[in-house]
């Protein structure tokens, strides 16, 4: 009980640094996502959480590549996934996208709100980590 409260926290943690980090700097560094490899996923592992690589997982590294190389999301946010898409259950996959996509533009909604400008970049980090979040929860 005491390592999953553990891993979880180490989860958070990191999701939490990662999430901060992108909405200061837009940027998600290597080294943040090699620390998470290291701690991040042994806490998946301890929480229940299994590994997969399956078909789902080679559309979304696709997909995320395609993304990234039309530079319609950075790089560092197509790290990110194709960092988290092993986790991640297919099943649910149409909720995850609408959590991300509503996350996203509630996001542009707030910072449009407060600038009072429509932005011509966000960080995309935190809306990646909640979606998967509430999908691996599921």
């Amino acid at each position: 009980m005491y390592f999953e409260f553990l891993a979880l926290g180490t989860c958070i943690l990191w999701a939490m640094v990662i999430a901060h980090r992108d909405l200061l700097t837009y940027r998600i560094s290597n080294p943040s996502l090699l620390m998470g490899l290291a701690l991040v996923w042994p806490s998946l592992l301890l929480l229940g959480q299994k590994f997969q690589f399956t078909s789902g997982v080679f559309v979304t590294a696709v997909a995320a590549l395609v993304a990234g190389m039309t530079s319609s999301v950075g790089m560092g946010d197509v790290k990110l996934i194709l960092f988290l898409a092993p986790w991640l259950k297919y099943e649910n996959m149409s909720e995850i996208l609408f959590i991300l996509i509503g996350v996203s533009w509630l996001q542009l909604v707030v910072i449009s709100l407060k600038h009072r400008v429509f932005p011509k970049r966000i960080a995309f980090a935190p809306a990646i980590l909640l979606a998967a979040a509430l999908n691996m929860a599921t």
